[in-house]
């Protein structure tokens, strides 16, 4: 039975806010000195290392069998390989701000697959209004670089990004689709899984890491993959088992303000009114696409 949200759980939500916010900045910090496919494997690796320690010390254990395996290899490419590649590739060309804006569509990309690939999730009215709102957004956010030649450059990563947003989009759908199973474990293996299959990649295309004099960097692929991605993941599953989806449903507005935040304040990226806009578009589209689904859980919660 889920329970009614107490301190300690808006506090693990902030804690999921803050660290998934920033890691936008931290992304952009990172890939100044390494290749995003070295990044993301150092990150799924300290991630996969916490999430190992978390299930030993409940006294779980790793899934067994060919088929479920198949299945984390699955959640892996798709809910952290591509995209966690795509972003930090993405961020090699566009503002950390900008990106995080974007990836604020994860939710409607998600309703629009869920839409044919969910029975219960429909495309209502109200939320093709938030569909449409939210890609208006978008486009006005990426409109600049189609008119202006010297902005050009920015598309191939602006659309990686809301590519990164598919792969979230499938990602959840396809674990929606499948049976039972304990979260941590299956967190904690598809990490691996994804560890093991960038380790090749990752040395290949990182031959030399620098290390003396890159403090920063070496800092934020630390703090991403342990805080950002092993420990948030964990206080992500704890949330979602103890509240349900519906509390955490407020994170798709508030991850993407921080974002655009650390961008703007840390880094000195670009607050236009363009950018303003199409932020306030976005996360428009996003609450009509979630508040009604919102009242749905808290509807069957209090059943």
């Amino acid at each position: 039975m889920l329970q009614t949200p107490t301190t300690k759980h808006w506090l693990m939500l902030a804690y999921l806010v803050a660290f998934w916010g920033f890691a936008f900045y931290l992304i952009a910090v990172a890939v100044e000195v390494f290749v995003p496919v070295a990044l993301v494997w150092v990150r799924l690796s300290l991630g996969a290392a916490v999430l190992l320690g978390v299930l030993f010390w409940r006294g779980g254990k790793l899934p067994r069998g060919w088929l479920w395996w198949r299945r984390m290899v699955v959640l892996a490419v798709t809910g952290n390989l591509l995209p966690f590649t795509l972003i930090s590739w993405a961020e090699q060309s566009v503002p950390s701000s900008e990106v995080g804006l974007l990836m604020a569509l994860m939710p409607i990309t998600t309703l629009l697959l869920a839409h044919r690939l969910l029975e219960h999730e429909r495309l209502t009215p109200m939320r093709l209004i938030g569909v449409v709102l939210g890609f208006a957004g978008v486009a006005l956010l990426m409109g600049r670089s189609f008119i202006d030649v010297t902005s050009a450059e920015r598309i191939p990563g602006q659309l990686a990004a809301v590519g990164a947003t598919l792969c979230y989009a499938f990602n959840g759908v396809y674990a929606k689709r499948l049976p039972a199973f304990d979260t941590v474990s299956i967190a904690a293996g598809s990490l691996l899984a994804g560890a093991v299959l960038f380790a090749l990649p990752a040395l290949w295309l990182q031959p030399v890491w620098p290390l003396a004099g890159h403090g920063n960097a070496l800092w934020a692929m630390l703090v991403l993959g342990v805080m950002a991605t092993g420990v948030a993941t964990w206080i992500y599953f704890a949330v979602v088992t103890d509240c349900g989806p519906g509390f955490l449903s407020t994170i798709n507005y508030l991850i993407p303000a921080v974002a655009f935040l650390a961008g703007v304040v840390l880094l000195g990226e670009p607050a236009g009114i363009v950018q303003l806009s199409a932020l306030c578009m976005i996360l428009t589209g996003v609450w009509l696409i979630q508040h009604r689904r919102r009242a749905a859980v808290v509807a069957e919660t209090n059943v």
